[in-house]
């Protein structure tokens, strides 16, 4: 299965899971804005006339990562790294960075970087990982604790603003239940080639289906429930003080 729709089905379930995310777009977006590792996230927000911005950039570390968009004026790429951006300071009123921190291999650099190109006033918003399931390997090297965050948000010299867990034990469990099939399968991004499987693997697998589809339903609704001290995911909003 091509590894380009596998994954855009799966950010399609996480903007669903997600919908807090686009409410703090509506309220947070403006102005100039910078997404960093967004793919083509900028066509799920674009017609939506809620959310308000003057220019989208989209920043990538490879060129096929580039969304394609012709004709919309607003919309502008640039091929670089999100760590090192090669950005004037104080450049942009929003910076969105969508679960992009669990594929960097330094991503407090990352976060110190979205601070510094963050205009005062501005709004940095954030979706990262707490419990995620291995995605896009080999290039997926953490999911994130509330302490972390915290600490990483503090020294890119911002202020949170909004703090939000979404999802938790109940969630998280679906999802692995759910990502179970993409990685038994081994799909391109869920597997690599030096995970080995067991005899007992291939002996269980029928009962390991029937028990994943008979559970992700159950614990989606217990999710509707959920602890959230292991967050599926940390919707962060953080703000730029005037005086940096």
């Amino acid at each position: 299965m091509n590894k380009g729709y596998v994954e855009r089905f799966a950010c399609a379930v996480r903007n669903w899971r997600a919908r807090q995310l686009f409410k703090a777009l509506r309220i947070y977006c403006r102005g100039a804005i910078l997404d960093v590792g967004g793919w083509d996230f900028y066509l799920k927000v674009r017609n939506d006339p809620k959310i308000k911005f003057e220019t989208w950039t989209n920043l990538e570390s490879t060129e096929n990562q580039l969304a394609k968009i012709e004709n919309d004026p607003r919309y502008k790429t640039i091929l670089g790294d999100g760590c090192k951006m090669a950005l004037r300071d104080s450049s942009f009123d929003t910076v969105i960075n969508i679960q992009v921190l669990e594929h960097v291999f330094e991503p407090i650099q990352m976060v110190k970087e979205i601070g510094r190109v963050l205009r005062p006033n501005g709004y940095a918003i954030f979706l990262i990982p707490g419990t995620s399931v291995l995605h896009m390997a080999p290039e997926h090297y953490y999911n994130f604790t509330r302490f972390w965050i915290k600490q990483a948000v503090k020294k890119a010299n911002l202020s949170i603003v909004e703090f939000k867990p979404i999802g938790g034990l109940w969630n998280t469990t679906a999802t692995h239940l759910f990502r179970f099939f993409f990685q038994s399968l081994r799909l391109e991004g869920y597997s690599t080639p030096d995970v080995k499987r067991n005899l007992f693997f291939y002996l269980f697998y029928p009962l390991m289906v029937i028990y994943a589809i008979v559970n992700i339903p159950i614990n989606l609704f217990l999710g509707w429930g959920d602890l959230t001290e292991d967050a599926n995911n940390f919707l962060v909003v953080a703000k730029k003080s005037t005086l940096d």
